[in-house]
């Protein structure tokens, strides 16, 4: 799923206007959701708001490795809520991590269908945990 420009779908179930994400049925929501799912993310996307930060001023600011920060960041590109844009930096190129949006929505309306749809076909196994 690549980000295209504003307006316009990023795949069947996202898609941005202006500088808002809209994200429907389940697969997708899902995705967007994981991505969302960890606080060494989240901080990523706090950051890069803020300002114009590469993977070496992320993983000095959040004290982690360029390896661990790297691999968030492409998760976060992945799920279409941050782009790579490459500057030159003091050792080469310099990858800043560019949020695509300022707000997601996520419309569960969407779900009502898709599910018992789905479940029909496919029944949802059960969650680590619960017994069955």
């Amino acid at each position: 799923m690549g980000v295209e420009s504003a307006g316009q779908r990023c795949g069947k179930g996202v898609w941005i206007e202006g500088d808002v994400m809209y994200v429907a049925g389940e697969e997708f929501i899902e995705r967007v959701a994981s991505a969302l799912a960890s606080i060494t993310r989240l901080r990523i996307l706090g950051l890069a708001m803020k300002e114009d930060m590469g993977i070496e001023d992320l993983a000095e600011k959040l004290k982690q490795s360029k390896a661990n920060i790297s691999t968030h960041v492409k998760r976060l590109e992945e799920a279409n809520l941050v782009k790579p844009i490459y500057v030159p930096g003091h050792r080469g190129i310099k990858k800043i991590a560019k949020p695509t949006v300022r707000e997601i929505r996520i419309i569960l309306s969407s779900l009502m269908e898709e599910v018992e749809e789905r479940i029909r076909e496919v029944p949802i196994p059960p969650e680590e945990g619960e017994k069955t």
